[in-house]
């Protein structure tokens, strides 16, 4: 199930996309723009949201931006970010600590052997619980901020380049960005996600980027995120001036809060997600499989099994009525009438011979 559920998350982010789109739903926005150099865009972005048969919700976020100097970003992005939501929505019941860990594992171990290390991406997301708590992991440059009409906007992530780590956690030189990466989705078996808890969880709005849109200027970012009272407005004017600024590379903007998402009423005991794109929007509904077999069978069917309690002897039936037959015929002119027919269904000879 895992597979094929993957498989289907990551045809739907595969899908080619627009010069510039936005999406936008309650309580979150997806924004996308391609540049006027880049000839495809190799961004992921995507939210989802999950609805688990023992009652608990998530809410997932993230950005991938696939490296352009390597194989196939867009491809690896796509990769990453299904295989990062696939194996967190079927992972066993753990510490959300030790599942995104395992999911970021899980997607760099694919890339790494699909593409065999020519091939990688960012990955930068966010996993909220039902209660309102939520967690990041990052990997990459790509990078999450916490904003407010008040405080502005506040870098969280720190880039996984060198100057990235060299430079103070006060937040100064935002604006220097370094492409030199020192880990990637996709990099092999040295991998190791930041996994940390966001003390404010789900109670203030989130906005995580590509370095194509934060690359506008940290100056730029805050008053946007002063001036903006939703996720969609936030997105629709970090594109904008992405677009207007000429910025080169992609640009990719996802921004969330939390408690305003609205979750899709459970309509069965499986579970269900709902997954936005940088364009478009799937619903998936995954029956829960039985514990014996691991295989999803409708509760209102009866087991294979059971279908061999409608026996069919009728040849051995018909043998011994045949040998009675000729005793029936002497005494009912109906059995002597029956004969032609069986001369009809089995003496081909005739219709051959006329």
């Amino acid at each position: 199930m895992r597979t094929g559920l993957i498989e289907r998350i990551e045809f739907f982010l595969s899908r080619e996309l627009p010069g510039r789109s936005t999406q936008a739903s309650a309580g979150l926005a997806i924004g996308t723009l391609q540049g006027p150099v880049r000839h495809d865009n190799q961004d992921r972005a995507a939210v989802a949201t999950v609805s688990m048969p023992s009652g608990q919700k998530f809410l997932i976020a993230l950005v991938c931006d696939g490296m352009g100097g390597m194989t196939a970003g867009g491809e690896a992005a796509a990769c990453a970010a299904s295989n990062f939501i696939g194996q967190f929505v079927t992972a066993s019941r753990q510490p959300i600590e030790k599942k995104l860990y395992e999911a970021v594992s899980a997607a760099n171990r694919e890339v790494h052997r699909r593409f065999r290390g020519s091939g990688g991406t960012t990955l930068t997301a966010i996993v909220a619980t039902g209660t309102r708590d939520a967690w990041a992991v990052h990997v990459g440059d790509s990078r999450l901020y916490e904003c407010s009409v008040s405080d502005g906007l506040s870098l969280i992530t720190r880039d996984d380049t060198i100057g990235g780590q060299l430079r103070p956690p006060s937040g100064a030189d935002e604006d220097i960005l370094d492409n030199r990466l020192l880990q990637f989705v996709g990099i092999g078996a040295t991998i190791e996600p930041h996994v940390f808890r966001l003390p404010n969880g789900m109670r203030t709005t989130y906005l995580l980027t590509s370095d194509g849109a934060h690359s506008i200027g940290r100056k730029t970012l805050d008053g946007i995120a002063r001036h903006s009272l939703s996720p969609n407005e936030l997105v629709r004017k970090v594109m904008y001036v992405a677009e207007a600024i000429g910025i080169e590379d992609n640009s990719t903007a996802v921004s969330i809060i939390g408690s305003e998402v609205g979750w899709t009423p459970k309509f069965g005991e499986g579970v269900e997600l709902t997954l936005w794109g940088q364009g478009d929007k799937l619903e998936i509904w995954l029956d829960e499989p039985q514990t014996s077999s691991g295989l999803e069978l409708p509760k209102n069917k009866l087991p294979a099994t059971e279908a061999p309690k409608q026996k069919k002897p009728p040849r051995v039936r018909q043998r011994s009525s045949k040998k009675n037959q000729s005793t029936l015929a002497k005494n009912s002119d109906e059995e002597v009438v029956a004969k032609p027919q069986l001369n009809i269904e089995f003496g081909s000879q005739d219709s051959e011979e006329s």
